[in-house]
C-alpha cells in the first residue's frame, strides 16, 4: 500500500464498503444477482466523437473463447468493444445484467439466464439462446484451446434452450459464484455462423452484437471500430467511432496521452508522476483492490519442491521489491491472499516473511540434495517489469549458490510462453489479479484446473476448501472455509504475492462515462466526449 494518507483512507473507505457489501450477499437467501445496468454517468451524455484507448498488446485472433483476464489495456478490452459482456461484474461486486439481461438462481443449483429480447449479430443473424449454447459448447471442446475449457465442460451438457430468451443450466453441486465465473472466463458471444465458416482461429471475423464493428485492423499497431447502429441499448454507444492504438512502453502510453494523441491508457500513479496534472489531463480511480503476483512452476523445475518456494519467499525484501519495481517508496507486503479489510481475512496464516539466514539454509539444504536454485524469470519487455526482474536477479546472485536468469517476451506471447509451454521457473505478468472479493479469481488463481494456474499448482485439499466455500450462503462457513485456504497459501506458496495496489486511468480530462467492471475494464458504450473538461 502506498504511503500517500489520502491514497490510504480512500482505499480503507472503500475496503469497507466492498467488504460490508460481500457480507450483504452472501447472507442473502437464495443467491440473488443484479439483472440491470448500472447508471453510468452524472454527466448529460454527448453523441459523437472519437476516442482512442491504449492497449499494451495486440489480440492473436478474434476468437471469443479465448479470454485473457478482465483487466484494462488487455487483449479482452477489444474482444468486448465487438461482443460485449453477456453479463458483467461491476466496481461493487454485483453480478450486473449486460447483453443479457440477467444470470440467476433460487438455489446455486439451477441457473436461469435470460436474454434481451430481439438483438440481432451484425450479420442479421439472431443473438438467441441457441447461439449461447453453441458458443459455450465450442468453447468446452478442447480442440478450442480455450482458458475456460475446464470450467465450461463441467456444465456445459447440462445447458437446456427453454425458448429464444432463456436457457437454464443445472450444476452438478451448488456455486453460489457461478455468474461471476462466466461474466470472467466465458462473457463473449459470437455468431455461429461467422465461427463455422473459419478454418482457422486467425480466419474468424469479429461478428459480434456489441456496442462496436470492426472497421480496420492494422495488426500490432492498431484497429478501428466504428458505432453498431442495431446495438440494443439505444442512445448508446455514445462514441461513433472507438480506436485501438498498441502501445507496448509504459513511458509512450504515458507521453501519447499527455500530448494529446489518445485518450486514455491504465496503469498506476507510481507510473504517471507530474504526467498526472499535465494540462488537458486527469487521472481516475479504479476502485478494485488487487494483488500483483508471480506464477512459480510446479509441474517441473525447482520449484517442485516446496523448501524451493519458502527460499525464494524468504530470500527477498518483498516491500523493497515493489520500491524497486514502482519506483516509490510506502509498500506493505501482503500477508496472504485476501487485504487487511476483507471480511475473510486471517491473521493467523501470514506467508513466509524477509529472512535471509533461512533463505541462504534451503538454498543450501536443496543443493545438498541435487537441487541447486537456478531459476529462469520469464517476463514481458515492460520497464516496470525489466527493474522488477533485475531486482530479484540482484538479490538473489548475493546468495551462494542461487542464481537467476531474465527472459523478456513481448507481452502478447507470455501467455503461451508460460501458461502453455510452461517453460520458465517464476513468470511475472504485469498488473493485478483482482481481490476484492474471493470468486471467481481465488479459484482462477487457486483451484488444479484454474484458468489463471499458469503454475499448474495442484492440491486436493485446496480444492476441497474452494469448493466448500462455494458451496454455502452461511457467511460463518463460507469464512472457515477461506480460513482454510490462507492458510494452505501459507504453507505450500503456490504463488508469489508480492504486493497490492488498485489501478487507475490517466486520461484526457473531457473523457465521460467512465464505468469500471470486473477487473477495471470500462464498458465502452457508455464512453462519450464531453464538451468541456468532466474530468478533475
Amino acid at each position: 500500500m502506498l504511503s500517500d494518507n489520502r491514497s490510504r483512507r480512500l482505499q480503507s473507505l472503500f475496503m469497507r464498503g466492498a467488504a460490508a457489501l460481500l457480507l450483504s450477499l452472501t447472507t442473502a437467501a437464495p443467491v440473488m444477482l443484479a439483472a440491470s445496468h448500472a447508471s453510468a454517468q452524472t454527466e448529460k451524455p454527448v453523441s459523437g466523437g472519437t476516442m482512442t484507448i491504449i492497449n499494451g498488446s495486440d489480440i492473436k485472433s478474434w476468437d471469443p473463447a479465448i479470454t485473457a483476464g478482465t483487466y484494462p489495456g488487455g487483449p479482452m478490452d477489444v474482444l468486448d468493444a465487438v461482443y460485449g459482456f453477456i453479463v458483467y461484474v461491476n466496481d461493487k461486486g454485483v453480478v450486473t445484467g449486460g447483453m443479457a439481461e440477467s444470470l440467476t438462481s433460487s438455489d446455486a443449483v439451477t441457473w436461469t439466464l435470460k436474454l434481451r429480447k430481439d438483438m440481432k449479430f451484425t450479420d442479421g443473424a439472431p443473438y438467441d439462446a441457441e447461439a449461447v449454447k453453441y458458443n459455450w459448447d465450442r468453447a468446452a471442446d478442447p480442440a478450442t484451446l480455450s482458458p475456460a475449457q475446464p470450467f465450461i465442460s463441467s456444465w456445459n451438457k447440462a445447458i437446456a434452450v427453454v425458448d429464444p430468451q432463456t436457457l437454464t443450466i443445472k450444476l452438478s453441486s451448488p456455486n453460489a459464484n457461478f455468474a461471476a465465473q462466466v461474466a470472467e472466463l466465458c462473457p463473449f458471444i459470437a455468431s455461429p455462423a461467422a465461427l463455422k465458416a473459419a478454418k482457422e482461429k486467425t480466419d474468424i471475423k469479429p461478428v459480434g452484437a456489441g456496442a462496436f464493428t470492426l472497421t480496420e485492423w492494422n495488426q500490432g499497431i492498431s484497429m478501428t471500430m466504428a458505432r453498431n447502429p442495431g446495438y440494443w441499448d439505444q442512445p448508446r454507444p455514445y462514441l461513433d467511432t472507438i480506436k485501438f492504438a498498441i502501445i507496448p512502453e509504459t513511458n509512450s502510453r504515458i507521453a501519447t496521452v499527455v500530448q494529446g494523441g489518445a485518450t486514455m491508457m491504465a496503469g498506476y500513479p507510481y507510473q504517471f508522476g507530474s504526467n498526472a496534472t499535465a494540462p488537458g489531463v486527469a487521472t481516475r480511480e479504479i476502485p478494485i483492490r488487487g494483488i500483483n503476483r508471480a506464477y512459480l512452476n510446479q509441474a517441473k523445475g525447482i520449484f517442485t519442491d516446496v523448501r524451493a518456494r519458502e527460499a525464494f519467499y524468504s530470500a527477498i525484501d518483498r516491500a523493497r521489491l515493489m520500491q524497486a519495481f514502482t519506483q516509490m517508496p510506502g509498500y506493505k507486503a501482503p500477508s496472504n491472499y485476501f487485504g487487511e479489510n476483507s471480511p475473510y481475512f486471517d491473521s493467523a496464516s501470514s506467508l513466509p516473511a524477509y529472512d535471509p539466514k533461512k533463505a541462504q539454509e534451503l538454498f543450501d539444504a536443496l543443493k545438498a540434495d541435487g537441487k541447486p536454485f537456478s531459476i529462469k524469470i520469464v517476463t514481458y519487455t515492460n520497464s516496470d517489469l525489466k527493474r522488477l526482474a533485475a531486482y530479484i536477479q540482484q538479490v538473489l546472485t548475493g546468495y551462494e549458490g542461487a542464481s537467476a536468469e531474465i527472459v523478456e517476451v513481448d507481452q502478447a506471447s507470455l501467455i503461451q510462453r508460460c501458461k502453455t509451454q510452461l517453460d520458465f521457473d517464476i513468470c511475472v505478468e504485469g498488473g493485478v489479479l483482482v481481490s476484492n472479493g474471493a470468486e471467481p479469481n481465488i479459484s482462477n488463481l487457486l483451484s488444479s484446473g484454474g484458468a489463471f494456474n499458469w503454475g499448474q499448482y495442484k492440491s486436493a485439499e485446496m480444492d476441497a476448501a474452494l469448493k466448500e466455500a462455494s458451496s454455502t450462503l452461511d457467511p460463518a462457513a463460507v469464512k472457515a472455509a477461506y480460513v482454510k485456504v490462507q492458510k494452505l497459501v501459507a504453507t505450500e506458496m503456490p504463488v508469489y504475492i508480492f504486493g497490492e495496489q488498485t489501478r487507475s486511468l490517466l486520461l484526457r480530462n473531457n473523457t465521460g462515462g467512465v464505468v469500471p467492471s470486473n477487473g477495471g475494464i470500462l464498458q465502452k458504450q457508455f464512453l462519450y466526449v464531453c464538451a468541456d473538461a468532466c474530468q478533475k
